[in-house]
């Protein structure tokens, strides 16, 4: 508690300030971490799947119903419940390697190549996040053939029994957008023709076989009419739907920053850069933990609306854009109005009004990214990014902890720049081959 000691000293009305917005604590830790924490799975992941499906329309739910499918061919063709899972929560991340328009459009040809980039990138970038490691090789594989039992290995690894079922779960999907109508009987009769023709070759007998009975499900087709991604996971059944901690959050979060780099105009760093600076600053003044990982988050998804890629004119201002851009994650709305307050039109900048701490310290991480960013002089840098920033109490404030860290504050950009690189490195090689 010194640092908020020397503020109370210092900046009486800024200490005021700041600490009448900073979360109240209940005498229960636990109570307090039980309220904020319900942040479950399987909805996060779909939000973040369809979030990113935004880059191009034509893969809008493409993941939800996928993950819809399989779960109810797993359950089918007698999946264990570990399996189910792990099918489920695969189906929902599996194209995410797509970083680019090419790779992301590879997928809906129903005639595809096994030699799937985004696959191969898909398995890498999972492997990055611990929470995901054990989907990573079911990712890796989901575009291998049966081939009569052939394809029970791959490049001489044995290929995960979830990867088959997912490939068939994504075909379906791929066909269902080709083939659909009006009448599910038509559209479970025209698929049944297409699939009985990679029977053993393309997909083992049983998947088709369970197919033929989902098709005659009138609920099934109603479900796959749907324009609302939630209506398919209330769909899912039987699948553990854990609830997971902020720092599962930051996590899952910190890889969909990286992909938001990828198609954005910005340095392959710069978000993952923004969260944890923004992150450390929050520590500095002595934020809660729960509270901290928040302001991480929101510097992770800073940048969120880039995804968006349809018609300009439907936004009027940045608040608008995200609101449009992201589905609602659980739990997080509060992120969701700091990032409103973030003007996209100034680096950095916050619109004219009073804004809490957190959407702060979210800007100034922006502010100090974007000057690390474009300088090789970075103390150089920081310093007139200090000197240029203190137009009111809460900015110098904080301006001044950018000071005082600089050298802490370089070494996190520094840090987070090598090990981003590194990924890079080894997933570059993966875009290319093939």
């Amino acid at each position: 508690m010194i640092l908020f000691y020397l503020v109370i000293k210092c900046y009486p009305s800024m200490a005021a300030s700041v600490n009448s917005q900073l979360p109240l604590v209940a005498l229960s830790s636990v109570e307090y971490y039980k309220n904020i924490m319900t942040i479950h799975l399987l909805s996060t992941l779909a939000s973040i799947a369809n979030t990113i499906d935004m880059i191009n329309p034509r893969l809008n739910l493409h993941h939800v119903r996928t993950a819809f499918i399989a779960s109810h061919i797993a359950r089918l063709v007698n999946f264990s419940p570990s399996q189910q899972r792990k099918t489920v929560l695969a189906a929902l991340v599996h194209d995410i390697g797509g970083l680019n328009e090419q790779s992301r459009l590879e997928p809906l040809n129903y005639l595809d190549d096994e030699d799937n980039n985004h696959s191969l990138i898909g398995s890498e970038l999972l492997s990055w996040i611990p929470l995901f490691r054990p989907l990573n090789r079911i990712v890796r594989f989901h575009h291998t053939h049966w081939r009569n039992g052939l394809g029970y290995y791959a490049e001489g690894e044995q290929v995960p029994e979830e990867s088959h079922l997912l490939f068939f779960a994504d075909r379906l999907d791929v066909l269902y957008c080709q083939y659909r109508t009006e009448h599910s009987t038509h559209s479970g009769e025209a698929l049944l023709k297409i699939l009985d023709a990679g029977v053993n070759d393309l997909y083992k007998e049983e998947y088709i076989n369970a197919f033929r009975v989902l098709s005659l499900n009138e609920h099934f087709w109603s479900v796959m009419t749907s324009c609302n991604y939630q209506d398919y996971i209330k769909e899912i059944n039987g699948i553990n739907n854990d609830v997971i901690s902020l720092h599962n959050l930051r996590d899952i979060t910190l890889l969909l920053s990286f992909i938001i780099d990828q198609f954005s105009q910005q340095i392959p760093w710069h978000s993952i850069a923004v969260g944890r600076i923004a992150g450390y600053l929050a520590a500095r003044i002595e934020m809660s933990t729960a509270q901290t990982l928040r302001v991480e988050i929101g510097g992770l998804l800073h940048n969120i609306y880039s995804l968006d890629h349809r018609v300009p004119q439907e936004y009027t201002s940045t608040a608008n854009k995200i609101k449009k851009a992201r589905y609602p994650i659980e739990g997080i709305d509060d992120i969701f109005e700091w990032l409103s307050a973030q003007n996209s039109t100034t680096h950095g900048n916050l619109s004219a009004k009073k804004h809490e701490p957190e959407a702060v310290l979210i800007a100034i991480a922006r502010q100090v990214v974007d000057a690390l960013d474009n300088s090789r002089a970075k103390e150089v840098s920081l310093d007139l990014l200090v000197k240029r920033n203190q137009r009111d109490e809460m900015h110098f404030f904080i301006m001044s902890l950018v000071a005082q860290y600089s050298s802490q504050i370089i070494q996190i950009y520094q840090t987070t720049a090598e090990e981003v690189t590194e990924l890079v490195d080894r997933i570059e090689p993966l875009t290319h081959s093939g």
